[in-house]
């Protein structure tokens, strides 16, 4: 087989490996970055698309279907895996919500066999005995429970399979519930599904370290990602109580969607800004997606006026109704499952030909500091790039 002998992977073009190298599907735009970002750290270069191309080194789709039919999701995942490529994962909630258990049925119809890993150590999640525990929280004891978007029954991910009819799956094989509570088991248990020839659908923690095995003396070539050019758009569309203690710890002006025009005054001048929704726990389907619609009209408005260098998005739905269908490149990792990206396209039309930077964070993801360490106010700076200290890093311990 014809192939790149520093990868093992096939070369661009090859008669017998024809589609992409690396194929990633998510169910929401987070995740998709996410995934994106930990493919970057391996070494891969990484497009967010609406559909690969056959030379894409690794491209990424958000099938966008977290709150969708089970039905529209199973036929959107179906959809984006008859694609060719060699390798190929699914990135799934690391707290069980959305339609991840009819994904797996629709790859198993599909012909696939499948690990599922939904641990993520440095995030503080991991699978133990068959149960999820988030920083040793039971899942069920956690706000992810109370998500008013995607409600959960079990910590146990073999229960939603079941429920989603893969129980003879199960008992056969074709599908295994992976454990794991550190890196290293994080590792093996990536490393096993390389070996049994398995689709990995799993965390970000899980995607990267599986991706590890394809290309394991890879070094990134992604530039420096620290610090972030100056002043940020900070838009929080998450309801998540992590999100907003993390909007809390900003020291910058905060303003909600009645108050537009500050937040453009703000950047003018030079400093940060948040721009957020109120803090509504109790938010329907219809409402939820109407505010993220004017949330993100008002950021792509305020961008720009402002000409903010960078944007900081949380939330998954907030990052797709911000963003739109645009296409990204994906360049790393900002913090623990928080990358960063570029417009594919940096003059297309209607957006802010000043935006370098755009940063997404899933809603419970990180830790309460991890804005404030991300946006350091001028007299907290000259520590040095938290990237070159090592301290944010996706990687798993090989």
């Amino acid at each position: 087989m014809a192939g790149d002998p520093k990868t093992g992977l096939p070369s661009a073009g090859a008669p017998d490996a024809p589609g992409v190298a690396l194929l990633i599907t998510a169910d929401d735009r987070t995740g998709a970055l996410e995934a994106g970002g930990a493919c970057a750290e391996q070494g891969f270069a990484v497009r967010l698309v609406r559909a690969p191309a056959e030379r894409d080194d690794c491209a990424v789709l958000d099938l966008a279907s977290r709150h969708t039919t089970p039905e529209e999701a199973a036929r959107r995942i179906g959809a984006a895996h008859a694609h060719a490529a060699r390798f190929r994962c699914h990135k799934m909630d690391s707290a069980l919500r959305g339609n991840w258990a009819h994904d797996v049925a629709a790859l198993l119809t599909a012909g696939h066999r499948v690990g599922l890993l939904a641990s993520f150590p440095n995030a503080g999640r991991r699978c133990d005995g068959g149960r999820v525990f988030v920083h040793d929280v039971p899942l069920l004891e956690t706000a992810f429970a109370r998500d008013p978007r995607s409600r959960l029954f079990s910590d146990r991910p073999a229960d939603y399979l079941r429920a989603a009819g893969c129980d003879a799956a199960l008992r056969r094989g074709d599908v295994v519930v992976l454990n794991a509570n550190a890196n290293a088991e994080l590792a093996t248990a990536a490393a096993q599904c390389h070996a049994e020839r398995r689709m990995l659908v799993g965390t970000t923690g899980g995607i990267n370290a599986y991706v590890a095995t394809l290309r394991p003396n890879a070094v990134s070539a992604a530039p420096p990602l620290l610090p972030l050019p100056r002043p940020a758009l900070v838009v929080c569309g998450s309801l998540h109580p992590l999100s907003r203690t993390q909007v809390a710890a900003l020291r910058c002006a905060k303003a909600t969607l009645d108050d537009g025009e500050s937040v453009v005054s703000t950047l003018r001048g030079g400093a940060d800004a948040v721009l957020a929704t109120p803090p509504d726990t109790q938010v329907e389907d219809a409402a939820a997606d109407a505010m993220a619609a004017k949330l993100a009209a008002m950021a792509r408005d305020i961008l720009r006026r402002s000409q903010a260098p960078t944007l900081v998005v949380l939330g998954g739905d907030t990052a797709a109704a911000v963003l739109g269908e645009r296409e990204l490149r994906v360049t790393g990792n900002v913090a623990v499952g928080v990358p960063a990206c570029e417009l594919d396209d940096p003059g297309a039309a209607g957006w802010s030909r000043g935006l370098r930077r755009i940063v997404t964070k899933g809603g419970g993801i990180g830790e309460p500091a991890t804005l404030a360490r991300l946006l350091p106010q001028p007299e907290e700076r000259g520590a040095g790039s938290a990237r070159s200290q090592g301290s944010f890093s996706t990687r798993v311990a090989q």
